[in-house]
Formats: structure tokens, C-alpha cells, sequence
């Protein structure tokens, strides 16, 4: 039989039944009208059960609702296969949902939980979505949030459209539930992994294909959520003293993310996951959010871990004086007042878009040590965000009580090197390159430092010398710093991915895993072991082997709070000798990090003598751009 009937208690499983219960459902799926004749009778029919408490086979009233195992049976849905036909339906606190399932999980698509953000809205806090008067059809994504990119702009939208099918619109404030099981009454729910995609805050959605998160919810067991928040300007216009901030409060995309998780408190449960076990992952801008989320006490009783993948940790949130500027110069891309608030509401989205490129590269020309990849981020708005995360760590009024597991992939900034450095840079000119990025006295004290000397033997030495620089002063030096105080508190987990995957269309080249680099978003895929679902990216042998190895480490995370498998865990980890074969050992004076590659180790004091001295003679930007704030 191939419908997948689940929910109930009882003991038993459904594991098949007579022509008689196929019959059955088939009227109950697809004859409306039969559904009264067939309760009537209903009580007389019998399937066949195995009882998991005693093994036993037995035949039991078809009107029992057990939980069903869901066999490969059905393909993936992508763009070109869009087969949603085996449905199910479950009722929540907003009304009923209808969904689908595939091989590998229930799937859930573009659930509304916020208004759309439009006209009055636009600029404005996102208002919880109304509960549904009908069923809601979950069984397509809908719309992703406009967006731009600094570079290569039409690849997140082809990744999204691969999976989405759907285009850009405002109307975009949506999220995706995936479950293995639909759970009974009085059953154990499931934790759940909530995440935030990356894309610097101007681009991608949480429909994106190498999000997909099959494989990742039926191997783990943990039910995952993906969502979309505003970007751009849309998501981080902030208040000007001329508008009241009930109508322009800032920080939209991080209200939007508060509100996506209060839709999870209040629903997940009907998904058959524990709203008292929630982990926020993100990487890159969504790992920067992760940070806010560390930073604002309003949101400390929405989740209990997190995980944050590739946050620039030294790029820290932008002062009120910033976010100012940045607002003046779009509302002039605009070409509307400074203090034009409606004008700024009636735009079309295209001149919005073009406008926030506009105002991007000016800001970006004003503070380059921002990078053109995060020039939109969280405000230190006195409201959500008190302060700078740097200096609510060195207080300690961060979420303490958070199970915090963060790391770095071993090559970030080699993403960047193609958009500032397409070919190769002679020696010659090392230091008008890294000017690109650090002024000229910062540019001459990484020349001058015993850590950043280039290679004289190395062809593209100027490029790898960037790449390295970059990757430990954004990425790695200020997540060992952090770690160190913030470990008094709670055990820490520290990780540096020295195995990835290329990203589809963005990790070519200077990237590419041909070349040994492992840079900023070559951990996705392995994370969601999403390769399959990739055309031409399939994962097979060591790829398959450590995405296993990945998804049990951050899956047992998820549902402990710490990385390594208990005895007794319910779950594939305690079989992967790949994970029980090595003790992650928590943060500590040592700075120990899992080094995870196919044979993961942890490695203490890396990189020890290059972030002693970041530490203490090159300092941090979150010290240095920030007013008032120190080591």
C-alpha cells in the first residue's frame, strides 16, 4: 500500500493490509462523498500491524490511527518531477495544513507566518499572520524575498527557482516544515532545527536546493524549518527620528526571524516536533543572525542551542550612525526625501533594488573592511540589540544558558578572492590588494607581521596570502577570542571544516575542491547532505561518508546540546564509528577544535601564534569601529 497513514499510539506500526483496507483508503482519498458510507462500516475492517513492544503480527480495527513507516517509494520533488500527490493533512493552532510526503520526509511548503509586508507594511514590524478560515495547500514553496548580490546576482535565484519554481515578491514572509513523523498523542516529539540562510543579507531563500533537507531529517530525526526574511534595505532600513518607530522600527529581517520562531513555539508540535527543543543553525549572514539572537533577551525563550556556521565574528553590528547614512543614501537613490516615508512606500520593487545596490556600494566605499558581502547586517538598535556582541560577551549578558556549538571552514575568504581578484596579482602589488579590504597603515602592518609573508614559491601567492589573512582575522582568531570568555559560562564547541563540497555554481575556480581550499560555503551541503539533490552534484563514497559523519554530529547536538552520542541515543550516531571514534572535547585554555574531515581529529592551539598577535597588536574591528568598546 502506498498512502502513509501515520499518527497514534497503541504499540503497533502499520505495515501493510488487505485489498479490502487499500480500498479503503483509496475511497477516503479520493471520494469525498464515500467518507460518510465508509465510517459507518469502517469498524469492521482489519490491517495487519507489528506490535513494537512484542515483535508480534497482528490484525487489528482499521479505524485504529498508528504511525506508519514511509518507504523510498516516491521521488524527491524538484522542478521538473512535481509529484505531490500522496497527501496528508494535519490541524494546527493557525488551522488545517495540507502537505506531502516523498522518500524521505512529510513536507510542508510556504506556510505563511507573517502579513504580507507591502504598502504600509513595507519598512514596518512583520504582524503574525491570521490563523487560515480554510485548509491551507503546503504542498508548493511560494514566493522567495526580492534580492540583489554584489556579485554573480542571478545564481541564488537559479538555486532557488530549481527547487522554488516561484519568483520574487514582497508577499514572501513564508516557511517550510519537514518532519520524518507525524506523531500521535502522548508520543515523544522530535527536536527541531531551525535555520537561516546565508547570502549576506541581500540574496538566497530558505527554498534554496542545497537546503534541501531530506536526507537530514529522515537520518537525524529531527523535524527542520526553513524560512525566509526580508533582505536588503526591505529587511534593514533603520528608524529615522522623523518617522515614529512603531511604524519603521528597524531590524525587519531580524523581527522577521522572531516572529518565524514564535510560529514554531506556538505549531511545530501539530508537525510532530518539541517546541522546548528548538536549535537555530545558520552560516555565513544567517550565523551572523545567530549572533543577534545571542544578543537580544527578547528572544532567549524561543530556543535552547544553536549552532553558527562561518559568521565574519569581527565584522561587527552597525551603529546607529551607520544605519542612518546607509538610509540617507537609498532614500536619495530613491529620489525621494530624506524624511519621505511614503514615497519610499510606493516605489516599485525594481527601483528598490536598484536603489539598495546604490546605497550598498557608497556605504561599502565608506567602511570597506565590511566587505561587499556583509554591508547589511543587525543594528545596535537600544531596543533588540542593547549593545555589541563582543562586549555583552566580555559582560557576560549574552544567552548564557544557550548550548552554543560555532566554527569556520578552513579557506574562507578564498570565496572572495575571485570577485576582488579574478587572475592572479604579482608580488608586486600586494599591498594595493589588500588595500582592497584593510587601509594602508592595517595593510602595512600585515606586511610587516612574521605571519603574512608571501610565498616566494607560490605562483598565486598574493591571492593565498589574502585568503589566509582574511579568513583569520574575520573569521577564526575573533571565534577562538570569543570562545575563551564565553566558555566560563557553559561548555563550548568548536569545530573547522577541512573537508567541503563545492556550492553548485559558485565554488568553481579558485574554490574549487581540485585546488585543496575548503572556503566560506563549502560546509552547506555536507550540513543538510543535500548533494543529491543537486543535479551533477551527487555524493557518492567519501562525499556520502562524512555528510553522515556531519549530520550526526549536528543532529545529536540538536537533540542533547552536546556533539557526542550518549549510549542509550535514540539514532543512527551511535553506529558511525566515524563520530564515536573520536571525543569532541569542550572549548577550554587548550582551544581545542574538531577538525572534521572523513577522519575528524581535534587539534588544540591552532593557529595559536597568528591570533595571539591579531589579539593583542592588530586588534579586532568590533573594538576599533565601535565607540566606547574594548578589549
Amino acid at each position: 500500500m502506498k498512502a502513509c497513514l501515520s499518527m497514534g499510539d497503541g504499540g503497533y506500526i502499520y505495515v501493510g493490509g488487505t485489498s479490502g483496507a487499500t480500498e479503503l483508503v483509496s475511497l477516503l482519498n479520493n471520494n469525498a462523498p464515500a467518507q460518510k458510507e465508509v465510517s459507518a462500516f469502517s469498524q469492521f475492517w482489519v490491517y495487519n500491524a507489528v506490535n513494537k513492544n512484542t515483535g508480534r503480527t497482528d490484525w487489528i480495527p482499521c479505524i485504529t490511527q498508528l504511525p506508519t513507516v514511509c518507504f523510498n517509494s516516491v521521488m524527491r520533488r524538484v522542478l521538473l518531477f512535481d509529484d505531490t500527490s500522496r497527501q496528508v493533512k494535519v490541524n494546527t493552532p493557525v488551522g488545517e495544513i495540507q502537505g506531502w510526503r516523498d522518500q524521505n520526509a512529510f513536507r510542508f511548503l510556504g506556510i505563511p507566518y507573517a502579513e504580507a509586508p507591502v504598502q504600509k507594511l513595507r519598512f514596518a514590524a512583520p504582524v503574525p499572520k491570521a490563523p487560515f478560515t480554510s485548509t491551507l495547500d503546503a504542498t508548493r514553496y511560494r514566493y522567495i524575498c526580492p534580492q540583489t548580490a554584489q556579485s554573480k546576482g542571478f545564481i541564488p535565484l537559479l538555486l532557488s527557482y530549481l527547487e522554488n519554481g516561484a519568483s520574487e515578491n514582497e508577499d514572501c514572509l513564508n516557511l517550510n516544515v519537514y518532519t520524518p513523523s507525524l506523531k500521535g498523542k502522548g508520543q515523544e516529539l522530535l527536536p527541531v532545527m531551525f535555520y537561516l540562510h546565508g547570502g549576506g543579507f541581500t540574496s538566497y531563500s530558505g527554498s534554496v536546493i542545497i537546503f534541501e533537507p531530506g536526507n537530514l531529517v529522515s537520518r537525524g530525526g529531527v523535524v527542520v524549518v526553513t524560512i525566509n526574511y526580508r533582505l536588503g534595505m526591505l529587511g534593514w532600513m533603520e528608524n529615522n527620528p522623523a518617522w515614529p518607530r512603531s511604524s519603521v522600527p528597524g531590524n525587519q529581517a531580524f523581527r522577521d526571524q522572531i516572529v518565524a520562531l514564535q510560529w514554531i513555539k506556538k505549531n511545530i508540535a501539530s508537525f510532530g516536533g518539541d517546541p522546548n527543543r528548538v536549535t537555530v543553525f545558520g552560516e555565513s549572514a544567517g550565523a551572523t543572525s545567530i549572533r543577534a539572537l545571542l544578543s537580544a533577551p527578547s528572544t532567549w525563550g524561543l530556543y535552547q542551542s544553536v549552532i553558527g556556521e562561518s559568521d565574519p565574528l569581527n565584522i561587527p553590528f552597525k551603529t546607529p550612525g551607520e544605519a542612518k547614512q546607509i538610509g540617507a543614501y537609498f532614500m536619495q537613490a530613491l529620489n525621494c526625501g530624506l524624511d519621505d516615508l511614503d514615497c519610499a512606500r510606493s516605489r516599485p520593487i525594481d527601483q528598490v533594488l536598484e536603489a539598495q545596490i546604490i546605497a550598498n556600494d557608497k556605504a561599502l566605499v565608506d567602511d570597506r573592511w565590511t566587505t561587499w558581502a556583509l554591508v547589511e547586517r543587525p543594528t545596535i538598535d537600544g531596543d533588540l540589540i542593547s549593545t555589541e556582541f563582543s562586549q555583552l560577551v566580555k559582560t557576560g549578558k549574552y544567552n548564557t544558558k544557550a548550548n552554543i556549538m560555532w566554527g569556520t571552514v578552513k579557506d574562507e575568504a578564498g570565496l572572495f578572492v575571485p570577485q576582488y581578484f579574478p587572475n592572479p596579482i604579482p608580488p608586486a602589488n600586494v599591498s594595493t590588494a589588500l588595500q582592497l579590504v584593510f587601509d594602508a597603515n592595517r595593510t602595512t602592518q600585515i606586511l610587516a607581521s612574521e605571519y603574512f609573508q608571501l610565498d616566494p614559491k607560490d605562483s598565486d601567492a598574493v591571492r593565498n596570502l589574502f585568503t589566509r589573512a582574511g579568513t583569520q582575522y574575520y573569521f577564526f582568531c575573533p571565534l577562538r577570542y570569543l570562545s575563551r570568555q564565553m566558555t566560563k559560562n557553559k561548555p563550548i564547541y568548536n569545530f573547522r571544516f577541512n573537508r567541503g563540497r563545492d556550492t553548485p555554481l559558485v565554488g568553481e575556480g579558485y574554490c574549487s575542491s581540485s585546488t585543496g581550499r575548503v572556503c566560506h560555503s563549502a560546509d552547506i551541503q555536507p550540513v543538510f547532505a543535500s548533494g543529491a539533490a543537486v543535479p551533477g552534484f551527487g555524493q557518492t563514497g567519501d562525499d556520502a561518508r562524512f555528510a553522515r559523519q556531519v549530520v550526526d554530529r549536528f543532529t545529536t547536538f540538536a537533540k542533547t546540546g552536546n556533539p557526542n552520542p550518549k549510549p542509550g541515543q535514540v539514532g543512527s550516531e551511535l553506529s558511525n564509528p566515524d563520530v564515536t571514534g573520536v571525543d569532541w572535547k569542550p572549548y577550554d585554555n587548550n582551544n581545542p577544535f574538531l577538525e572534521l574531515n572523513v577522519q575528524s581529529s581535534v587539534s588544540n592551539n591552532l593557529e595559536n601564534d597568528v591570533c595571539k598577535w591579531i589579539d593583542t597588536v592588530f586588534l579586532y574591528d568590533f573594538w576599533l569601529r565601535i565607540p566606547g568598546n574594548s578589549p
